[in-house]
């Protein structure tokens, strides 16, 4: 037991692991907080004493044991339980991620989303959908939000047989959703001969500066995203052909283990929030070729010659313990080499030497369907990202047929 200082003497008891923790508030109440339900949620109960909370948490565990129905749920309660009890065991981590995502960013926070999902009707959904537009959100956000609603409700209509209020939501179309074109950030060559020159900085004992720094260079040239360059193994690079074979990407997915209400807890099991993992496919299911140009080769080989680990299966970028890296681990080390290469792109990000690949293959006037295959995208995503090179590729096309009158 542990004795608090605050208002009262309460003595809070160490609790096991999964049952929670307690705490003493300003008042001098005991707040006692634990993952209960299903799908589990954090709820809060208060008392002048552990006892008294303890009662009050079982009672409360009572009470939802023996609600009689599901219809009791809010939309996004059941939603999140249809979200673990059906549709776990059926996606990909990746996609069951982006599914968790949207409910609790999108569902969870609207108007709609504390309701009873039973009596909504088409009208409250439909103006759900109709505020994502509103507030400037992209097509691929708003898809998602009415995709995850038409599969839930499809599911749920049947099982508790009701009628499904999302026969008469209409879907949102490109052509509805305005979102202005992003930006995108990417290395001119001053800063690209900046970067590639601080990779391949060694300490005065001949070792590495950056690990990987070599590897990360060479993707200035390959343009792969950067979960199919962590997943890529030697065997899958062919130094004759000058080509490189992806076809798999690590994925990062949160933990479903992981209670963000114990932390402590959760760092003394060794329990982290994120996990990943090796996918075998592609982000758009295509595996592709990519082509090494001389400088991505040379980059590469360099990064082989001080590499601690060379065979076939060994990960090109290799940790010290023979294991893939991760993405933050990536993320982190693109933004120390930026800041003591004093690029004037301050990125901080892992797709700014995509963006810079697409690049230097766009000012090479390279037709957008080759540029397409080698990134792995379709065409229409393509010209959808890269909307900027586009336009600067017809300009340069106008002005080869000007006719200059004399």
């Amino acid at each position: 037991m542990k004795e608090n200082t605050g208002l009262k003497k309460i003595k809070l008891p160490i609790l096991p692991y999964g049952e929670g923790s307690m705490s003493i508030r300003e008042n001098g109440k005991v707040m006692y907080r634990k993952s209960i339900g299903n799908p589990k949620r954090t709820r809060v109960v208060y008392g002048s004493s552990p006892k008294e909370c303890i009662s009050k948490m079982r009672q409360l565990e009572q009470e939802l044991l023996e609600m009689p129905s599901s219809s009791k749920l809010t939309l996004t309660e059941a939603m999140n339980k249809w979200l673990y009890t059906t549709k776990q065991n059926k996606l990909k981590p990746q996609s069951y991620q982006r599914l968790e995502s949207t409910i609790r960013n999108q569902i969870e926070p609207s108007k709609i989303g504390s309701m009873r999902y039973q009596l909504l009707d088409s009208e409250e959904i439909q103006s759900v959908i109709q505020d994502l537009i509103r507030n400037r959100y992209s097509y691929s956000t708003i898809k998602k939000t009415y995709d995850a609603l038409n599969d839930f409700y499809r599911y749920a209509s049947i099982k508790d047989k009701f009628s499904n209020p999302m026969l008469l939501v209409t879907a949102p179309t490109k052509n509805n959703v305005k979102v202005e074109a992003k930006q995108i950030e990417f290395f001119e060559q001053e800063d690209i001969e900046k970067f590639i020159m601080e990779c391949g900085v060694r300490h005065n004992t001949g070792t590495m500066k950056y690990r990987y720094g070599y590897a990360i260079a060479a993707n200035i040239y390959l343009g792969m995203r950067i979960g199919e360059l962590l997943a890529l193994r030697w065997k899958d690079i062919d130094f004759e052909k000058n080509t490189i074979y992806v076809c798999k990407t690590l994925i990062e997915c949160a933990n479903p283990k992981y209670d963000k209400s114990q932390p402590n807890a959760m760092r003394e099991h060794g329990i982290k929030k994120t996990i990943y993992s090796i996918q075998n496919s592609t982000k758009m299911s295509k595996n592709r070729y990519v082509p090494m140009n001389t400088r991505a080769k040379q980059l590469l080989l360099k990064h082989l010659e001080v590499s601690e680990y060379k065979e076939e299966d060994d990960f090109v970028i290799s940790t010290r313990n023979r294991r893939t890296s991760t993405i933050k681990n990536i993320s982190d080390t693109i933004r120390q080499i930026e800041i003591a290469a004093d690029t004037q792109v301050q990125s901080y990000g892992t797709h700014i030497l995509r963006h810079t690949c697409a690049s230097l293959y766009f000012r090479k006037n390279v037709p957008i369907v080759t540029i397409a295959k080698i990134l792995g995208h379709s065409v229409e995503v393509c010209e959808k990202t890269y909307i900027h090179f586009v336009e600067e590729q017809m300009k340069e096309a106008a002005s080869q047929i000007d006719v200059i009158e004399v």
